[in-house]
């Protein structure tokens, strides 16, 4: 496929298009064609020629030979004759000494007449070449000035060089010229020079050394006479302007050349005829008219004297820059009324979902595009993280634009500028309720979200994301439970980041776990249930407090907070902002509360030491009753207390034993009723066997006795219907027992045996046992002392429970304050809304944004709305953008927590042609705009703009300003100053004092406008409109159009016949036109720029040159592509002290010889270029500094589309290729781009080093590390 594309790219003749500077034709040049073409230093000559010619008279009226010598003494005109001298005639062997009187012509004559070989007729050159300067070195023998003296330096110098060729010459005419001498041929200055005495008498006529026949050493000696008559004239000519102005000329020679200088003014006139032709056609012929000029433009930002203030500006309102260079006032008008208010930008966010078609799995998920309440038949991937950056408000007054960043406007970075994403935006949800509220102990946490049947559901996504985590190959049917439940919790298992409201701040839980239908049978159908386990170490859970948790969310309750995880392997977003709540239900189940109030019949009993709960004489109807404040408000399902029994009887049996005497019952026959307190009353007031529970429990040894264990738990399990409970206050304080106490108490009611723990027996039992043993005399009939009855004695107590909590979306709860209602609320990236407080509203577990794209402007100041101008200060550097996603961009206002559209009649004007470039947004916002919201920072009113396509390709944006209008510049007496571009900070003030105003800060520079057309542009305007006849016919039509309409653009190339495809066999098509426009560099730094054209500009220029061609034609107007090279190679520095700072000159010398912005140097073409490998390994030799070059090889980096990128290594062919090692581009539309830094290492050997392909631990991540796509080369194979 490569070897095809080269071929296809090898078979086109690529141009290197038309820029600004090469519009105007040849012809239409100054000095194309004259009518008097001769210059001053040949019509010199001439005269001095014509001088020979005319004989000179004495005052006898005699013939004293001629005027020649009278003239030619002068080194002006000597230097005159050097420059007239044609060096082209000369080499070609077609100047011969023609002048009759020289007596040198012998020579010449002796030399032609012989036989006319090839040979003959370059001696004969070569004699005359050296002839030349023979005579101009004789002229020069007594220099009378500096500029002699210099000249003859300069001759003699040369002259000196020529010494073999001479010798050459010396031994050809020495073979010829039998009888001539040396003095007869060359003149003694010119012997002395190039011939030492030993020569002299060694070189003798007739004893040539050389062949006759050696064309080659002759002509070779001719061309190097004929170069140093060049060199000699490039002196001659720096020297003319001093020879002239130096003073020492005769007085006739004075008035010649004074005469000469002087024709050259009437020369002058003479030779603007054909210019004056032209311009006479088209002034009197065509009736054209220059251009006028046309005023710039500047938007100025108003800042009001004082708050609440209305100012208006009316138009044709004066402002006043700077002075220009006739010291006048440059003066701007307001273009139309503007009302100033105190609003002003407090605030400035982006919010970016990003769906990154590289993320896995996301990138295999689509979901429908719902925005502006309608669905959109395509879909778009799933978002694959949230992104938020604040964007600093700057202040207007100059600053400099080169200082400050800008950013991407909705968030969205462009490739390779990544680093913009810096901070992930934090979404969620969260719980507020009172069943929450977790002091101690171990804690068990269970969130059930069931969702509606409404769209998609949850099961219906885990296939979905299965079925792409299988590759797709499993269609959702054929996944079996295991494969979905593995991928429920490969996708699930950390994508929730879990934090509860404690004493100390949002504590985090470390680990939970999730579950869906599919994993536990007891969970309803579609719905999602997260457990986390709290260990005992885990902080009390309290209610949310602002001055801990940063906010309240409105709400006195504790609060569970689910946040997205966005380093978890799926980032749910997508999922979880589409499935609709239900209900929410939240069990907790507590094991070791032992915060509790106690009660008995005496008093108040404190659980911190042990206590007799049923006093110290226990009986029948003796309580306990036990309160726990953490669970009054909370709707229980289960409740125990567990009790630690202290003194109880530790032998055998128990108290069947300890009571042996008594006539008590045996271990299990102590009994308590438990009852519950609800509205005043102990309910079940019947005692029956459901709620009836031994006080102790029996272990069973291994030695088959049973002994008491001392822990004992009661069950309220029975009773706990009856629970009702308190109204929730909070962390349990005021809640104690009294008498009027009507809620949230269990009663633990001795109710046998009779005897109770046998207190009031006891006496009487010992004393029966006291008088029985008194009578008797054996101590074997002694009966046993009773032991003292067990008067029972709690060490420790606590109790376990479990709750439920229900919130039911539709439903509030009645009579319960807000503050104290549980609710769902959403977590947005800046803050939070509680998503109940419209019951009629659809909530969702996530909350809802439409759009991936959002622009967040907070304005300080706009309390009831009204009118409001938005400056926004953009970077031009906006890419094509396809209209219909242009249209989709939408404006919201936020009013009570909702984001409210604005429609088309409120977005009165739109200069920015929808952030495609700066400009002024007026906004008519409507009166229900609110500023205390939760969503975002209180106390400020928020707008929105939002966008879904194409994100990247809006401008960048450097920060937005309130109050701001357009001004342009006023036609009068300054307004044509050459000043047609202010710099920002030119307009500061108003001619006249407005009340009301602070301050008038012009940030950015001014922009449109022209000047005054010049007879120049005039023409080059005019011809191309005779050409073109403004229709775009030819390539070059459509060249010339757009390079006339559009002056910020340096270079177009015009394509016929092709598309901006990537496939070298698809981008050529017959009835397309691509257009490549390259704009000016923004400053000096050439080789590391890559230009691109705004979007907004390329649309300009496609709606304008649509309107001149035939509508059948489609048009392309693209930016180029810029084909990133790198050269590699190994360099001898012959200064290695100097190593850093050669490398680093080298570095850059070799980008300006791949720049095709560098015209002095290397490659000079924008298209059609070709980096020759021998070329630059040449270059780089014929540095001063550089001693050897090896090693060298090329990288070329270029696009291939999708972001993706191919890297060719010229190292890579074969020692037996056939290729040259050149680089020519794989697109016809591309430019060369020297990367930043070359890879050039450091050698001091002489050893010749092939170049290697470079490994990968020698390419650098984000410039030369490139992975190759299988896919996409598969794709292109397939074409």
């Amino acid at each position: 496929m490569e070897l095809l594309r080269d071929s296809i790219n090898n078979q086109l003749h690529i141009s290197d298009g038309r820029s600004q500077q090469n519009r105007l034709l040849p012809a239409l040049h100054e000095g194309y064609f004259n009518v008097s073409e001769v210059h001053f230093h040949s019509l010199l000559a001439l005269l001095v020629d014509y001088a020979q010619v005319m004989d000179f008279y004495t005052l006898e009226h005699k013939i004293a030979g001629t005027w020649k010598h009278f003239f030619s003494a002068d080194e002006t005109v000597v230097i005159a004759t050097i420059l007239a001298v044609d060096l082209k005639k000369l080499a070609a062997g077609s100047a011969v000494l023609s002048t009759p009187a020289d007596p040198d012509n012998s020579i010449i004559n002796t030399l032609q007449s012989l036989a006319r070989t090839e040979v003959n007729r370059h001696v004969i050159a070569a004699y005359t070449s050296l002839h030349l300067l023979d005579q101009w070195l004789q002229k020069f023998a007594a220099p009378h000035n500096r500029v002699g003296t210099e000249l003859r330096k300069i001759l003699e110098s040369v002259i000196t060089g020529l010494k073999k060729d001479i010798d050459v010459l010396w031994q050809y005419l020495a073979v010829h010229l039998e009888d001539c001498k040396q003095q007869q041929v060359f003149s003694s200055d010119l012997i002395a020079l190039v011939l030492s005495a030993e020569e002299k008498s060694r070189i003798h006529p007739g004893t040539s050394t050389l062949a006759a026949a050696d064309i080659a050493t002759i002509r070779s000696s001719h061309y190097a006479f004929v170069k140093a008559i060049e060199m000699v004239q490039t002196n001659a000519a720096k020297l003319l302007s001093s020879s002239l102005r130096s003073g020492d000329h005769d007085p006739a020679v004075g008035l010649l050349l004074a005469f000469l200088q002087l024709f050259q003014k009437l020369q002058k006139k003479l030779n603007r005829f054909t210019l004056n032709y032209v311009d006479f056609y088209y002034d009197e012929v065509l009736k054209a008219q220059r251009r006028d000029f046309s005023p710039d433009f500047v938007y100025l930002v108003i800042t009001p004297s004082k708050k609440d203030s209305n100012v208006l500006i009316p138009k044709g309102t004066e402002f006043l820059a700077r002075l220009d260079e006739e010291n006048l006032n440059i003066v701007y008008t307001a273009t139309a009324d503007v009302a100033i208010n105190d609003a002003a930008v407090h605030s400035i966010y982006t919010l970016f979902f990003k769906r990154d078609p590289m993320n896995f799995p996301e990138n295999n998920l689509l979901e429908k595009i719902e925005l502006d309440d309608r669905f959109h038949e395509s879909g778009r991937q799933l978002a694959t993280g949230c992104w938020l950056r604040e964007v600093p408000v700057l202040p207007g007054a100059n600053v400099d634009q080169e200082d400050i960043l800008s950013y991407p406007l909705f968030g969205a970075p462009r490739e390779g500028e990544e680093n913009a994403l810096v901070q992930q935006a934090d979404i969620g949800f969260a719980f507020a309720s009172k069943v929450l509220l977790l002091k101690e102990g171990r804690r068990t946490v269970t969130i059930e979200i069931c969702f509606r049947d409404n769209g998609p559901t949850f099961k219906q996504w885990l296939q979905k994301l299965a079925g792409a985590m299988l590759s797709g190959d499993h269609p959702a049917m054929t996944l079996t439970p295991i494969q979905e439940q593995q991928a429920f919790f490969k996708a699930f298992k950390d994508v929730f980041v879990i934090s509860l409201s404690t004493q100390s701040g949002w504590q985090e839980v470390a680990e939970y776990l999730p579950s869906y239908p599919g994993t536990g049978p007891q969970q309803h159908a579609n719905s999602l249930r997260v457990t986390l386990a709290l260990p005992e170490s885990f902080p009390a859970i309290i209610a949310v407090n602002r001055d801990v948790h940063g906010t309240d969310f409105g709400s006195e309750l504790p609060v569970i907070r689910f946040l997205l995880n966005p380093r978890s392997y799926l980032y749910p977003y997508g999922i979880f902002s589409r499935l609709e709540i239900a209900s929410v239900e939240i069990n907790v189940e507590v094991e070791g509360c032992r915060t509790l109030q106690l009660y008995n019949n005496i008093g108040q009993l404190s659980p911190l030491t042990p206590f007799t709960p049923f006093g110290p004489i226990p009986e029948v109807g003796s309580y306990l009753i036990v309160g726990c404040p953490e669970t009054a408000g909370k709707h229980l399902s289960d409740f125990n207390v567990i009790l630690q029994w202290g003194g109880i009887p530790a032998a055998l049996g128990g108290f069947r034993s300890h009571y042996q005497g008594y006539e008590l019952a045996g271990n299990t026959d102590f009994l308590v009723s438990a009852t519950v307190l609800a509205n005043g009353k102990w309910l079940p007031e019947n005692t029956g066997p459901a709620n009836v529970s031994s006080l102790f429990e029996m272990n069973t040894g291994l030695d088959g006795g049973s002994v008491v264990n001392e822990y004992r738990q009661l069950s309220c399990g029975a009773i706990i219907s009856n629970w009702s409970p308190l109204e929730y206050r909070g962390s349990g304080i005021h809640y104690n027992y009294s008498p009027s106490a009507n809620k949230g108490f269990f009663k633990f009611t001795l109710i046998a045996p009779a005897q109770a723990f046998g207190h009031r027996e006891y006496p009487q039992v010992l004393t029966e046992v006291l008088t029985f043993n008194a009578k008797q005399k054996h101590n074997q009939s002694l009966r046993k002392m009773p032991n003292p009855p067990y008067t029972p004695m709690i060490l420790s107590i606590f109790a376990n429970y479990k709750a439920v909590s229900k919130i039911l979306v539709g439903r509030d709860e009645a009579n319960c304050i807000p503050a104290m209602q549980e609710k769902i609320i959403h977590l947005h990236p800046l803050g939070w809304n509680n998503a109940m407080v419209n019951p009629d509203r659809r909530i969702f577990l996530l909350p809802h944004y439409a759009y991936s794209g959002n622009l967040l402007i907070g304005l300080r100041g706009l309390m009831n709305g009204g009118v409001i101008t938005l400056y926004f200060h953009l970077r031009e550097n906006s890419l094509p953008i396809k209209d219909d996603y242009l249209k989709e961009l939408r404006w919201f206002y936020m009013a009570h927590d909702q984001w409210l559209p604005l429609t088309a009649r409120e977005i009165l004007s739109d200069s920015t042609q929808r952030f495609m470039k700066s400009g002024i947004v007026t906004l008519n916002i409507p009166m229900d705009i609110t500023q205390e919201n939760t969503v975002l920072p209180a106390g400020v009113s928020w707008l929105r703009v939002s966008a879904e396509h194409e994100l990247e390709n809006f401008c960048s944006v450097y920060s937005i300003h309130a109050q701001a209008l357009k001004a342009g510049r006023r036609r009068d007496h300054g307004s044509q100053s050459n000043l047609i571009r202010l710099p920002p900070g030119s307009v500061t003030r108003a001619r006249k004092t407005i009340p009301g105003i602070g301050s008038i800060q012009q940030v950015q520079a001014s922009f449109g406008g022209g000047m005054l057309e010049d007879r120049s542009q005039l023409r080059v305007r005019l011809s191309e409109r005779l050409k073109h006849k403004q229709r775009a016919l030819l390539p070059a039509d459509y060249e010339l159009l757009i390079l006339e309409k559009f002056p910020q653009i340096y270079k177009v190339k015009c394509f016929p016949n092709m598309t901006p495809d990537f496939v070298a066999t698809q981008r050529f098509s017959p009835g397309q036109l691509m257009l490549v426009a390259v704009p000016y560099l923004s400053h000096d730094e050439i080789t590391m720029q890559r230009p691109f054209l705004s979007g907004h500009l390329i649309n300009e220029i496609q709606d304008y040159i649509c309107k001149l061609t035939s509508p059948f034609v489609a048009i392309h107007v693209c930016n180029p592509v810029y084909e990133v090279i790198q050269i590699r190679c190994t360099v001898k520095l012959k200064n290695p002290l100097l190593a850093g700072q050669h490398l680093s000159q080298l570095n850059t010398e070799i980008s300006d010889f791949l720049s095709p912005w560098n015209e002095s140097v290397g490659n000079t073409s924008h298209f059609g270029w070709c980096v020759s490998k021998h070329d630059i390994e040449s270059y780089i030799q014929n540095m001063n500094y550089i001693d050897r070059v090896t090693n060298l090889s090329i990288l070329r980096i270029a696009p291939k589309g999708e972001g993706f990128f191919e890297l060719f290594d010229s190292a890579a062919q074969t020692a037996d290729s056939t290729e040259s090692g050149d680089i020519v581009p794989i697109y016809p539309w591309s430019i060369v781009a020297p990367i930043k830094q070359h890879f050039i290492e450091m050698d001091d050997r002489y050893d010749l080093i092939e170049p290697e392909i470079t490994g990968i631990g020698e390419l650098e991540i984000g410039s030369t590390f490139i992975i190759s796509d299988e896919k996409w080369r598969e794709k292109i194979e397939k074409h």
